[in-house]
């Protein structure tokens, strides 16, 4: 089911954190230790309660298969009374109500993946949620044969429990969380048919991650039989050698996240798509090769290795036979390659960092009195490296668009290219 929802010491790969607390905004604490997390309701203690008064706005979602009718939707999009936005599932139940999907939320924030935080509701713990007049069709054939629904915060922005990793090391750390719990819905199986059911297995699991300006979340969490072992086999040989970058990240987690989600198989590249990575401007999401695909592998190697630290009652809560290779490959070796990669990572972030910049602007001038040409200033367009190209083609419209902010209006404009030392300034 789907909806749209490091220093390099030891010590640090280590430090594995039970909540939220060094990360992440004070409201999300503390993750667990109370009653709903003990039972399964909520994915974490600082949404214990629904807190809904009432619902301002409901409307359906799309995807997902198990509706409680045909006619209706899989999950529904909510706006209480506090502009919170939620995302509400009302079939999908298994033995009557969520708990693997709470549980595997659970293990998700423990490490930390980003993904929303999930609660068990029901017409006496949340009324306001089940009153809406909106949801009345929806209700009443809940009411018919379910008891329990499940209230998510919906995705559209940055969530309020958040991560300090950057987008790529996220992305690694999903893939490796999905291997281990058995998800078979994302990036695992788009192959399991071969190269002619691609394209219809993209669309079908591209909605269970969602982009948000910084971050790759996860939604719609669960625990399954996890298919295609040898490829799970392979990724932990190629992390564990170190010669390259996993080849399956290529196939399986850029052909989603670089083309299914942004226009289908041959839209464009990662580049293309998230722009191209420079160290000097504050973009989350933007692509290098070499550092975007070690940070990828970064990802699944710290996953691995904090899931394998996880001991006792506190342990990996569904045993399966990814997680059964995992502990094969042994506490030590995710450890070796985490610290490995992220020495690597901080290798080629001081290369990146140290390259020369230059900065493309538009000296912009207007038409003054007697057709004189008349100084309105000076916009930056964007930084390169030393060397390339700025590429901005200029023509009236284009120059008038471009200085129109810092030249007066109703003046003819023209523009031209000035190439100078350094990164731009915004």
């Amino acid at each position: 089911m789907h909806f749209l929802l490091a220093s390099a010491t030891a010590a640090a790969v280590a430090a594995v954190r039970q909540d939220f607390s060094k990360h992440a905004n004070p409201t999300c604490e503390p993750l667990r230790g109370c009653e709903c997390w003990e039972n399964k309701v909520c994915s974490s203690c600082s949404l214990s309660s629904c807190g809904i008064e009432g619902v301002k706005a409901a409307w359906p979602l799309s995807g997902g298969t198990n509706r409680l009718a045909p006619h209706l939707a899989a999950a529904y999009g909510l706006r209480d009374s506090k502009g919170r936005k939620w995302a509400l599932k009302l079939g999908d139940q298994e033995d009557g109500g969520y708990d693997s999907s709470v549980e595997a939320s659970q293990l998700a924030h423990r490490l930390e993946i980003y993904t929303p935080r999930v609660l068990q509701i029901t017409e006496a713990s949340c009324p306001g949620v089940f009153k809406s007049p909106a949801l009345e069709e929806a209700v009443e054939e809940f009411r018919k044969s379910r008891h329990t629904a499940l209230l998510q915060e919906l995705v559209e922005d940055e969530l309020p429990c958040s991560t300090s990793r950057s987008f790529w090391v996220q992305a690694g750390n999903i893939a490796m969380f999905d291997w281990l719990t058995g998800r078979n819905d994302l990036f695992n199986d788009l192959l399991k048919d071969g190269v002619a059911a691609m394209a219809d297995n993209l669309e079908t699991n591209q909605d269970n991650v969602v982009e948000t300006p910084s971050h790759l979340a996860e939604i719609d969490l669960g625990f399954g039989t996890p298919c295609c072992l040898q490829d799970f086999q392979q990724i932990l040989r190629e992390l564990q050698e170190g010669r390259g970058h996993v080849a399956w990240v290529q196939s399986n987690v850029l052909v989603l996240l670089c083309e299914g989600k942004h226009g289908g198989l041959g839209s464009g590249s990662c580049a293309s798509h998230f722009g191209q990575y420079n160290a000097h401007a504050l973009r989350p999401k933007a692509w290098d090769g070499r550092l975007s695909r070690t940070q990828i592998d970064l990802g699944m190697a710290q996953t691995a290795w904090q899931a394998l630290q996880l001991q006792g009652s506190d342990g990996w809560p569904f045993p399966n036979s990814t997680m059964d290779m995992l502990k094969r490959w042994g506490r030590r070796t995710a450890q070796d390659v985490a610290e490995r990669l992220q020495k690597q990572e901080a290798s080629i972030l001081a290369e990146l960092r140290a390259e020369k910049q230059q900065c493309c602007q538009l000296h912009c001038e207007y038409q003054g009195r007697f057709w004189r040409w008349k100084d309105c200033g000076t916009k930056p367009w964007r930084t390169i490296k030393a060397g390339e190209k700025c590429n901005i083609q200029l023509n009236a419209r284009s120059s008038m668009l471009q200085c129109s902010p810092i030249c007066k209006p109703g003046k003819e404009v023209r523009a031209k290219v000035v190439v100078t030392e350094g990164a731009c300034s915004n």
